[in-house]
């Protein structure tokens, strides 16, 4: 199976959106906190320093009285104004008036003592918390004749208006965190949703569909531009590959007939020259001229399985009997070789193409007895053909290359081949909308082929090189 570590990799790395996205929106979160943190002690100050300009206002007023109509009219002055200023509740007042002797006895006013937070210094402004309700309170201080005391004071109404508004902020803090991660959440998901195209598609290209394009959305932004691009780009090396498979057939279809001449005129040469020795190098001229041939015929095969012009000949095969047929060919090359080829499987009936697939087995058994070694396990599973060796197998580097066409490692340069045996068989299992596949069999390789599927069907691919759809 693919390693799932890439998979995981990239949901990180997407995550690293979101977490940006929060950390940008937490970011200015604070700065905003901040501004209306020292909005509000401003604002606070602001409105101490105009209660207390009002209470001076006040206690000015309330002095004059005393001055002008004695104790008696300012203490039913003070008791007036404590009665009758309360909340909108009613249950608190909102003014503070408290008229004392000069021994702090209570001659009028709507608070109990004189608090003991407060000093008896004439025209102090100062703040003190109410004992009984808790409330602070922004007062004024003012000593009349024989150092009798007046308190005159408002409830801080300010800081239950900032309560009001540190608990809408919190509301207004919470809701913009929530919009965030969503936000972040909902833009990492439409990305990846739009990156999830591209990898997709790159991922079938990688696997030989050279014809599939990176679906493109409506938007007009920087991703979809560049799936355009990357379409366009696409479009070229397709051609190039197309313009390069033409190129190659035509010129092995063009050769094929001058060789097939020279190789008629040197078989007929070598039967009509009486010298044995020039009959034996003839004879082994037309064995190359036949390899040549061989290889111009796997070209031109290739060409047109690869480009899809390749008409499959369909028919309903025993897959057990057509595979036995072709281990029964190989048999005797792998005894003289000493070694055997063991073959196992269950009875399987698929519609293929009989004489692509036989081919496709031979080139298999082939190259496990050029480039192999030990005895040859040929096993038969549903739609699934592996063929094992126990030779040094292929360096899990290599895979890959040794399934393009022509590439040879330098350790096969000495044995025979074209290099377009595995070429040939992936191009064959592709028609057959299936896989090759090789793994380390550890020792040797192992040759897996999938056939006769389709891409919704198809098991997915365990760890290894994949030639595959």
């Amino acid at each position: 199976m693919p390693n799932s570590k890439p998979a995981r990799v990239r949901a990180m790395r997407i995550s690293y959106y979101t977490w940006f996205i929060i950390g940008l929106s937490a970011l200015a979160l604070g700065g905003v906190t901040v501004f209306a943190l020292i909005s509000y002690r401003e604002t606070q100050g602001v409105m101490i320093a105009e209660f207390q300009a009002a209470l001076r206002e006040e206690t000015t007023l309330l002095e004059t009285i005393y001055q002008l109509q004695g104790r008696k009219a300012l203490t039913e002055v003070v008791t007036a104004r404590a009665n009758a200023n309360v909340d909108s509740s009613g249950n608190e007042p909102v003014a503070v008036y408290l008229l004392t002797d000069a021994k702090g006895k209570k001659l009028a006013g709507n608070l109990p003592a004189w608090p003991s937070a407060v000093s008896a210094e004439d025209e102090s402004s100062l703040q003190f918390i109410d004992p009984i309700s808790g409330d602070t309170v922004v007062a004024v201080v003012f000593l009349l004749y024989a150092d009798q005391r007046l308190l005159v004071g408002r409830r801080a109404v300010f800081e239950n208006v900032g309560r009001h508004l540190w608990r809408n902020y919190a509301v207004l803090v919470t809701t913009f965190l929530f919009a965030s991660v969503a936000g972040g959440w909902a833009f990492t998901r439409l990305q990846r949703r739009r990156l999830g195209r591209i990898t997709a598609t790159a991922e079938r290209i990688r696997r030989g569909h050279l014809d599939e394009r990176i679906p493109q959305g409506r938007r007009r932004d920087e991703i979809e531009a560049l799936i355009g691009q990357l379409n366009l780009m696409l479009d070229q090396v397709e051609a190039l590959m197309q313009h390069a498979r033409s190129t190659s057939s035509a010129i092995a279809h063009d050769l094929r007939h001058p060789i097939s001449r020279l190789r008629n005129e040197l078989e007929v040469l070598a039967e009509t020259t009486d010298n044995p020795e020039t009959r034996q190098r003839l004879e082994g001229l037309t064995a190359d001229i036949d390899q040549i041939l061989r290889i111009f015929q796997a070209v031109l095969r290739l060409g047109r399985l690869e480009a899809g012009a390749y008409p499959l000949h369909l028919e309903t095969v025993d897959m057990v009997e057509l595979i036995g047929d072709a281990v029964a060919l190989y048999e005797p090359m792998a005894e003289a070789a000493g070694r055997q080829i063991r073959f196992t499987g269950t009875s399987c009936r698929r519609s293929v193409d009989r004489d692509l697939l036989f081919q496709a087995v031979a080139n298999l058994l082939e190259n496990a007895l050029r480039h192999g070694g030990g005895d040859i396990e040929v096993s038969l599973q549903a739609a699934h053909l592996s063929v094992r060796d126990h030779g040094v197998g292929i360096a899990a580097a290599d895979r890959e290359r040794v399934l393009q066409p022509f590439v040879r490692l330098d350790e096969s340069r000495s044995t025979a081949g074209s290099g377009l045996g595995l070429s040939l068989v992936r191009a064959i299992s592709e028609a057959h909308h299936g896989r090759l596949q090789l793994d380390d069999a550890q020792p040797g390789l192992i040759a897996s082929l999938w056939f006769d599927l389709d891409e919704q069907t198809a098991p997915t691919v365990p760890d290894g090189v994949s030639a595959a759809r």
